[in-house]
Order: C-alpha cells, then sequence, then structure tokens
C-alpha cells in the first residue's frame, strides 16, 4: 500500500521535478560559466572569501547582504570560489521553486500549481538572481519559507517548530538583506489577519511573539556589526578619546559610544534613498511598470493591470473563503505581497533598485494562479476548470523553457571583469604578480576570484612590477576619470608604460605588462 502510494505521489508530480530539474541544471551552468559582475566580485574579495566571522561583523558599505556572506563563507570552505560565491544563490533558486510548488499545490490543482512555479521560474529578474552571489534569492526563500510556516500554523498544526521556523526565516531575510522589510510586514500581516479572522487568538499570540523574537535576534545580530563598526571608526578618529585603541578595548570600555557610532555610520549610507512624498506617489506606476517589465520584457503596462486585477479577485476570494469557513491564507498572502509593499514605498518615498524587489513575482504569480483556479472552481464545471488549467500548464511549461533557454537570460553578466580575466589568462603564471599598479576598480577582484592573487598595491607606477591598463589608460580625453576608473591620462603613465615595460598578455580591451628588467 505504501509502495503504491509512494509511485502514486511520484506520478502526481512528476512534471514539477522534471522541470525543477531543467531549471536546476541552467542554474548550475551559469553559476559556473557566466562570469561574476563587479558587485559578485566585490562581495567575494572583502566579505566571503576573508570567512565566516570577518563576513559576520564587517560592513564598510550600504550593499553588503551580510547573511548571505556568511553563510556563502562557509561554502568556500571546499575551495572552490564559484561555489563559495554562488552555491547559495543556486541552493535557494531551486528550492523556491520546490516551495511555490508545495504552497501551491494545497490550495489548487496540479496543473495551477505547476504554472505559478513555471511563471516564476521564467522570470527575468528571479532567473538571473538566482545565479548570482547577491542575497536576493535567499531572502526570496525566506519569505517562502516563512509562507509555508504560516500556512501549516494555519492548518491548525500549532507545534512549536513552526513557529521557530517562522521567526528563523524572518531573521535571516532581515540579516541577509534589511530590505526583506518589503515582505515581512506583508508576510506578518497575512499570518496574523488569517488568525485573526479565525478568532485563533492563542494562535495569533504565539505568531505575534514568533515575530518580536524575530526583531530581536535580528536586532542583535546588528549589533556585532555596529559594534564593530562604531569601534573601528573611534579608534582611526583621532578627535576620539579612544583613537588608537584596540576595537576589543573600546567594545569593553564604551559599548555604548561603539554602537552609537556604528549606527550613525549605518544610516548615514542607506542602500535606497528618499525621494520627494509626491514625486514618489506619481511615478509610482512607472515604477512598477519597470519592476513588472523586468519580469516579463515588453509585459510592464500589462503586467500592471494584471496586478490590479489579481489583487481584486483574492480579496473576493478571501472574504468568500472567509464566509464559507476555507482556508483563506493563500488569498490573504497575496493580497498583502501586492498591496502593502506599494504603500510601504509611499510611507517611505522610496523607490528601491528594481532587484531589491524582486520577491514581488512570488505574491504576482502566486496570487495570479490562486485567482484562476479559484475561479474556474466558481464556474462549477469539471471540464472547463481541468481545460483550463490543463492550457495554462502546457503554456507555462513553454513560456518559461523557451526563456530559460534563451540567449537573453542567459547573457553575459560581467563585461569589463571578463575582459580583465581574459587578459589575465593569457599569461603564464598569474602568481608572479607581486607588486601591482591598478588602474581601475576592478582588477584586483578579477585576481583575487579567477586566481586567488592578491598582490600587494602600490600607488606609483615606477614602484610596481605588474600593470594592467584598459582602454581608458590610452584615451586623452579621459582627463576626468569616472568610476571604475582611478586616474586621468597622464603622458608621464603612457610614456612610462611604453618605455619602461613590457606587454605580457592581452584581450581586446586590456593588457598586461611587465617591468622590464635591466640586463
Amino acid at each position: 500500500m505504501n509502495k503504491n502510494r509512494l509511485v502514486d505521489t511520484i506520478k502526481e508530480h512528476l512534471a514539477a521535478a522534471i522541470l525543477i530539474g531543467i531549471v536546476a541544471i541552467i542554474y548550475i551552468i551559469n553559476m559556473f560559466k557566466n562570469g561574476p559582475w563587479y558587485d559578485e566580485l566585490y562581495t567575494y574579495y572583502y566579505f566571503i572569501s576573508r570567512g565566516p566571522i570577518y563576513a559576520a561583523i564587517h560592513w564598510p558599505v550600504p550593499n553588503n547582504h551580510v547573511g548571505y556572506s556568511v553563510l556563502s563563507a562557509f561554502l568556500d570552505f571546499f575551495g572552490n570560489p564559484y561555489v563559495g560565491l554562488r552555491g547559495i544563490s543556486v541552493i535557494c533558486g531551486i528550492t523556491n521553486l520546490s516551495l511555490i510548488y508545495y504552497l501551491c499545490s494545497k490550495f489548487m490543482n496540479k496543473y495551477y500549481a505547476f504554472s505559478a512555479m513555471a511563471l516564476y521560474a521564467g522570470s527575468y529578474l528571479p532567473f538571473r538572481l538566482s545565479f548570482q552571489g547577491r542575497g536576493y534569492t535567499l531572502a526570496a526563500c525566506c519569505l517562502l519559507v516563512s509562507a509555508c510556516a504560516i500556512y501549516k500554523i494555519s492548518l491548525g498544526d500549532c507545534r512549536l517548530r513552526f513557529n521557530v521556523i517562522f521567526a528563523a526565516a524572518l531573521t535571516l531575510g532581515l540579516y541577509t538583506v534589511p530590505s526583506s522589510i518589503y515582505w515581512v510586514i506583508p508576510v506578518c500581516i497575512s499570518g496574523g489577519l488569517f488568525l485573526l479572522l479565525k478568532k485563533r487568538y492563542r494562535d495569533l499570540f504565539r505568531l505575534i511573539a514568533s515575530g518580536i523574537a524575530a526583531a530581536i535576534a535580528t536586532f542583535f545580530l546588528y549589533l556585532l556589526i555596529w559594534l564593530a563598526i562604531g569601534a573601528n571608526l573611534l579608534s582611526k578618529n583621532s578627535e576620539s578619546a579612544y583613537y588608537g585603541l584596540s576595537q576589543v578595548k573600546i567594545i569593553l570600555k564604551a559599548p555604548f559610544s561603539a554602537v552609537g557610532t556604528g549606527i550613525d555610520y549605518m544610516l548615514a549610507s542607506p542602500y535606497i534613498q528618499s525621494i520627494d512624498r509626491l514625486e514618489c506617489i506619481k511615478k509610482l506606476p512607472e515604477y512598477f511598470i519597470s519592476l513588472l517589465g523586468n519580469f516579463y520584457a515588453n509585459t510592464g503596462v500589462l503586467l500592471l493591470v494584471l496586478t490590479v486585477l489579481v489583487l481584486v479577485l483574492n480579496v473576493v476570494i478571501a472574504v468568500r473563503s472567509c464566509k464559507n469557513g476555507g482556508n483563506a491564507f493563500l488569498s490573504l498572502f497575496a493580497c498583502c505581497g501586492l498591496l502593502v509593499v506599494p504603500v510601504m514605498l509611499i510611507i517611505q518615498s522610496v523607490h528601491p533598485y528594481l532587484r531589491v524587489l524582486s520577491f514581488y513575482a512570488i505574491f504576482l504569480f502566486v496570487g495570479l494562479l490562486n485567482a484562476m483556479s479559484e475561479t474556474s472552481t466558481w464556474l462549477n464545471k469539471r471540464s472547463v476548470s481541468c481545460g483550463l488549467g490543463v492550457l495554462t500548464f502546457i503554456m507555462s511549461i513553454a513560456v518559461c523553457l523557451s526563456n530559460s533557454l534563451g540567449g537573453y537570460y542567459n547573457g553575459p553578466l560581467a563585461e569589463r571583469e571578463n575582459d580583465i580575466n581574459k587578459a589575465l589568462s593569457q599569461m603564464e603564471d598569474v602568481s608572479q604578480i607581486d607588486t601591482i599598479f591598478y588602474t581601475d576598480d576592478f582588477q584586483k577582484y578579477v585576481l583575487k576570484f579567477y586566481y586567488d592573487v592578491n598582490p600587494q598595491e602600490v600607488y606609483v607606477m615606477e614602484d610596481a612590477n605588474f600593470v594592467i591598463t584598459g582602454p581608458e589608460f590610452w584615451d586623452n580625453t579621459n582627463a576626468s576619470p569616472e568610476w571604475p576608473i582611478l586616474y586621468g591620462y597622464s603622458d608621464g603613465f603612457t610614456n612610462y608604460v611604453n618605455s619602461g615595460m613590457t606587454k605580457i598578455a592581452g584581450s581586446e580591451s586590456y593588457s598586461v605588462y611587465k617591468k622590464t628588467t635591466e640586463p
């Protein structure tokens, strides 16, 4: 009997397993074949490669995804930089597909559940982030884990472990990307609202307690960062009473000063910049058209209209489910996600980078298929419902595979970084680079990631045994360099390279020069 049930289960979900397997292979191929871009290389150089402890207490720039860097640093112990940098994202990308299918299959038939997963897998922004060394895919995984935990609680399964999982998911999400607050609040509202409508006040209290526990845990994790940042700044500030002291002594003697300094530093360099509130409201439709257009190209306006329709339908579904005694959690989940996020943007007067809201695709596609499933059920015609489900199933497969196998989705993430690597790959032994004069801000990160070489950086060209030059180095119009270029054009630079150095390797854009040894 158990064997027959297992066979039936495999048959039931075989299509989903095959699609997840295909997409997983594409992720893995891209993980190794698609060269990392600047933000990834920066993250690897400054955090992942230096170990989990270092990654956990350093925050020099606002786009450091601390939780991601800490977990990735453990994978980096395996010795492969691609696995260290991108392994967590790939694992979470695959997991996300499984969790979407799992969650949706509890509320709709397998065809609709599969379609929700396939549409998410075939959307551009989540696809590209699923093999990048950034924390957004991990944060989306935390979103889905927290939603699945609330789903279990909604069934009346109030074992402590689901509250613990819920709290842990919120904590890791916020620790990875502070902007996870944009999905944390909608998820908490949807779970709390469901339990409130069901008058399950004890479970509601436990859910709130779990949320508070997550907030406290997140606070203490960031407290370590604030202490480390603050102590470091105080020890280097000549006007500080703690100038010259070790960071440990400062933390022990003046922890509150260290924390306050760390918080001020973090708040002074926000990752998401505020804009005028009226401008924020006026341009909000345009912003969401751009966001949704990064899910599926050239469909921003259509998807915005669809988002509004999905929101309205899920509100109606939620109301009907509550009246009929059904489980309205998935509808509330979609409603809260689709509605609360833009409200939060208006309250904060911000338009974040589009990748920050890549998780919005989860709310959209889960809500869309939930609305289609419930609508077909209202028709009360099994043939219509089944036919619509199969049609959606077939179309979602076509969309997902055509996109995920296409050149646009698998195109290079990096250009300049790849050119630098191509030039270095022409050298017989990259490890011979001992002292180097960097001409742009990409070169040292490429050396570390691809070759595990971290030569001494010098700031006077004549002191360097090696120089890597890019196209701007020889361009006499490059008088005022712009990032990532570090120096403007100089006759002295070019003359020294031409007369005192020998080209030993190069690509179309970059050349590697070695100081000429006098006979």
